[in-house]
């Protein structure tokens, strides 16, 4: 299936001050920047990768780039278009980046209608990074390190420029942020040899597996502190201690009432205000444990309306992913002859209309409003899971409270049953019952003390527990995915070696090695590529290997809808190494026999300055032919 993560640039604007010193618009498919050594096309290459999201080394920034105030590039995104603005500042400097959804000319006119993307994220606003992978349709990926992966990474794997090693798959980055993990990262996120699904699962366990050492280590602190003794208490435990402790208490006023009938007794008005003053609090203390019942129903009934609409969500976005993937198969589909006269139908690739009927399309079809869509699903079960979250807790904190009032409520009675016994003819007898009940109600205390360290100790064995048998649940699954994972890498791995191989025996007999090619192989860990187990040849060679690597990955993403990579690619070492005239003008025709066999949406923007005459035109020639002495940064009045 094809890959419908797209990424087309269509005009480049480039500012010093208010003057516009480049503006040049760009097509679908193979764009070649062509001119004389020096006259500035990898400054272009490298100012439009910045103004992507790419980062510019210290040290590397070209003084006539320096001189520029700003870039705008208009693009398409998923065939959605929009125009990204950022400035250009001191070359240690990363500035945000400005997005506008929209047409070009459209920006020029609203002002108001751009939002502001910085390099980090806020409490606010993602950062520019996680705003472009959300407009590509790309979940946000985190490494082993915890390490977030960029635009710029992406572009690690999408520009090719000349200060890397043509050895090198990855652009060189500064030794302290390339790690073997993060290229790893990089090269099987965008590869698509760690799929949708795994990638989520995969975070999930980390956050699983993250609170359940969080918890197992707090409950070790406890235990460490409290002892093993006091930790097995459970509260159901202590409650039936407490009920126990109750019913002792119960037994003393009984006695109490016992003793009262055989012994003269007289009320006192003081004693009767007591007992009406209990005997309010008592009725109080009712209506509080009724409201408390009241509010305990109400909430547990809105946990079930949550739950239930969680449920609801998670069904509504299983079903908007289900119809994505069937409009995807569906609705590219072109005729090939006309269904009423059987004609052959011509179809011009550069014209986005329809095949048939020749309506043109626009980019605002079904597709646009899928990411739109999930997002906003995807926040309403985030906050439902907040809300859900807060309901459980008052439920918990609702439990408790009804405990406590009913325990308050029966001290209140056991009180009332002692003021109403009291005589003076049975003293001696009610101290002895008196002391009893002091020590059964330190003990009540003693327990109330231990019951809400044990509900929350409680809690968090339970949260272990659930918390376990989802990481089992997700490895298990992880271990299916894994195995299914492997049959893609193969898959992907000799879709490119077959496309290499076929290509580097065309190169023209420059590399005998090429001619007998049998196997191509990368590794992404250690930055290689190897041919037949063999990793260096002379330096042009070891340029076409490399260049001819990163096409036959491009042109394999193209018709995989498995990769992550945006169909789009920047070549700015053709000529790099020592190449001959000879030798590039024959890769540049074989990228543009390649390009002419693809008939969905892709970009190529290239810099040659050997350019073949077949390429030397308006139709893939952007710009003019830049002769040595000018310049394409045009800073003259």
């Amino acid at each position: 299936m094809m890959n419908n993560t797209k990424l087309i640039i269509d005009r480049v604007v480039i500012h010093s001050g208010i003057k516009s010193v480049y503006d040049e618009t760009f097509h679908s498919g193979l764009n070649v920047i062509r001119g004389d050594n020096g006259t500035g096309k990898s400054t272009i290459m490298e100012l439009i990768s910045y103004g992507l999201g790419g980062d510019i080394k210290k040290n590397s920034w070209k003084r006539e780039a320096l001189d520029c105030t700003s870039i705008t590039i208009a693009l398409k995104i998923n065939r959605k278009p929009y125009v990204f603005k950022r400035l250009i500042e001191k070359e240690t400097s990363k500035p945000f980046i400005q997005i506008f959804e929209g047409k070009y000319e459209s920006a020029l006119q609203s002002p108001e209608g751009w939002t502001t993307y910085k390099n980090k994220k806020s409490d606010i606003r993602k950062s520019y990074s996680m705003q472009i992978f959300s407009l590509l349709g790309l979940e946000q990926h985190v490494t082993e390190e915890n390490d977030s992966l960029t635009i710029h990474q992406m572009l690690r794997l999408l520009y090719i420029d000349q200060d890397t090693p043509a050895s090198k798959i990855f652009r060189t980055e500064p030794f302290i942020y390339d790690t073997e993990s993060m290229r790893k990262a990089i090269g099987e996120y965008f590869f698509g040899f760690d799929n949708l699904e795994a990638h989520s699962i995969r975070q999930e366990l980390y956050r699983a597996e993250k609170n359940f050492k969080k918890i197992d280590d707090e409950l070790k602190t406890i235990y460490a502190v409290l002892g093993q003794t006091n930790i097995k208490v459970s509260i159901e435990e202590i409650e039936n201690n407490i009920q126990s402790l109750n019913r002792d208490l119960q037994e003393i006023s009984n006695k109490r009432i016992k003793l009262r009938e055989t012994t003269s007794n007289t009320s006192t008005t003081e004693v009767n205000k007591e007992i009406f003053r209990i005997q309010k609090q008592i009725d109080k203390q009712a209506g509080i444990i009724n409201e408390t019942e009241s509010d305990y129903i109400a909430v547990n009934y809105e946990i079930s309306e949550s739950i239930d609409f969680l449920k609801a969500l998670e069904i509504r976005a299983t079903s908007l992913k289900v119809s994505k993937t069937t409009y995807n198969c569906l609705h590219d589909i072109d005729f090939r002859y006309c269904p009423s006269c059987h004609s052959e139908i011509i179809k011009d690739k550069h014209n986005n209309s329809c095949s048939l009927c020749k309506s043109e399309n626009t980019s605002s079809t079904l597709e646009d409003t899928y990411i739109e869509s999930l997002n906003q699903i995807d926040f309403q079960i985030s906050e439902s899971q907040e809300i859900l979250k807060t309901q459980k807790d008052l439920k918990s904190s609702l439990s408790a409270k009804i405990k406590k009032e009913k325990e308050l409520l029966n001290r209140l009675k056991i009180d009332l049953n002692k003021i109403s016994t009291t005589s003076s003819d049975y003293e001696a007898l009610i101290t002895k019952l008196a002391a009893e009940e002091g020590f059964i109600l330190s003990q009540i205390e003693n327990h109330r003390d231990k019951i809400d360290l044990a509900e929350k100790l409680d809690l968090k064995r339970k949260e272990k527990n659930r918390l376990q048998e989802e990481i089992t649940k997700k490895q298990d699954k992880l271990n299916i995915l894994e195995a299914r994972r492997e049959q893609r890498v193969r898959f992907v791995r000799n879709n490119i070696s077959e496309k290499v191989v076929s290509i580097l025996k065309r190169d023209g007999g420059v590399e005998k090695d090429f001619d007998k090619a049998q196997r191509f192989d990368f590794d992404f860990a250690s930055d290689s590529l190897r041919l037949d187990d063999r990793a260096n040849f002379s330096a042009s060679s070891n340029v076409v290997l490399k260049n001819t690597f990163h096409l036959a990955s491009l042109f394999t993403a193209i018709n995989d809808d498995g990769f992550r990579l945006p169909c789009f690619s920047m070549f700015d070492n053709i000529e790099d190494k020592g190449m001959r005239e000879e030798r590039s003008q024959n890769f540049q025709k074989i990228i543009v026999e390649l390009c002419n066999d693809i008939k969905d949406d892709f970009q190529i923007i290239m810099t040659t300055s050997m350019v073949d005459k077949t390429l030397n035109n308006d139709q893939y020639g952007v710009g003019q032919y830049y002769q040595k002495g000018t310049h394409t940064l045009n800073f003259q009045s």
